[in-house]
C-alpha cells in the first residue's frame, strides 16, 4: 500500500496582519482583492478522506500565503514583481518588512518543507498538492496538474483522471494551473496536484460551504475512490 501525503499550503489566513511578520494593511479592499479571492478556502477540510484511512499524513500550512508562500522555491522568477517566497506587493498593496522579519518568516517556509520531506518516506509515496481556484479562471471542475520530470506517473494521472470523470466531474489536465510541488529527497516520488472549482463545493461571494448533502457524499465518494487507486496502482 503506498502512502498518501497531502499538502495543504494556501487554506489558512492566519497572521495576515501581525504585527511581526503579516504587515498587510488592514482595509477591507485587500481583504476582497486579495485574500478572499487567493486563499484555498476550506481545502485543509476538503481533501481529508471521511473514514480513517491508514498511510494518509496531512501537512497544512498554519499560515496564509500572504505572510508565506510554501509553494514558492528559492530564487523564484515571481520574486522580481515581489511574489516569491515572501510576497511584498500584490495587486497594488505593498508590505513592508525589516531584514529580520523576512529571516523569521523564511523559517516558517523552512519548517513547512521539513515537514514535507519528513512525510515522504520513501519511493511509494504519492504527494497530492491540494489547492482550489476562483470559478471565473476556467469552466471544469476539477484541475489535475504534474511537472514534465521524474514525479510525473501518467499511470497515476490518467486513473485520477478516470475516477473524477466517472462521477460525473469535468477534469483538464494542467488547466487553470500546472506542476506539483516536489520537496528535495535523496529518491523518485510520484507528485500530482489536485486543483478543486471553488463553485462546486462553497458560494464564492458569501464565502460558505454549500449546504446540498447529496453534493457533499457525491465528493466524498469520489475522494475515498481515488486515495483507494493511489494507495494500490
Amino acid at each position: 500500500m503506498r502512502n498518501i501525503v497531502l499538502n495543504i499550503p494556501h487554506s489558512s489566513i492566519n497572521g495576515v496582519y501581525d504585527k511581526n511578520f503579516g504587515k498587510w494593511q488592514c482595509n477591507p479592499y485587500f481583504m476582497d482583492d486579495c485574500l478572499k479571492k487567493w486563499t484555498d478556502w476550506y481545502t485543509d477540510m476538503l481533501f481529508n478522506p471521511l473514514s480513517r484511512k491508514e498511510n494518509v499524513e496531512t501537512i497544512v500550512f498554519p499560515y496564509s500565503r500572504f505572510v508565506c508562500d510554501v509553494e514558492k522555491l528559492k530564487n523564484d522568477p515571481l520574486e522580481n514583481i515581489g511574489q516569491g517566497i515572501i510576497y511584498t506587493e500584490f495587486d497594488g498593496y505593498k508590505r513592508n518588512l525589516t531584514e529580520e522579519q523576512k529571516k523569521n518568516i523564511m523559517e516558517l517556509w523552512e519548517e513547512h518543507q521539513a515537514n514535507l520531506q519528513t512525510a515522504i518516506k520513501d519511493e511509494n509515496t504519492v504527494l497530492i498538492d491540494c489547492h482550489s481556484f476562483p470559478s471565473y479562471l476556467a469552466n471544469n471542475d476539477i484541475c489535475i496538474g504534474y511537472n514534465e520530470d521524474w514525479s510525473y506517473n501518467k499511470k497515476l494521472v490518467d486513473g485520477i483522471v478516470k475516477k473524477f470523470k466517472k462521477q460525473g466531474y469535468s477534469v483538464e489536465e494542467n488547466i487553470p494551473y500546472s506542476n506539483s510541488i516536489t520537496p528535495e529527497k535523496n529518491f523518485s516520488y510520484c507528485s500530482v496536484m489536485i486543483e478543486v472549482n471553488k463553485r462546486i463545493y462553497m458560494n464564492e461571494n458569501l464565502m460558505v460551504l454549500e449546504k446540498n448533502a447529496r453534493q457533499w457524499m457525491r465528493w466524498s465518494g469520489t475522494l475515498e475512490k481515488i486515495y483507494d487507486f493511489i494507495q494500490n496502482f
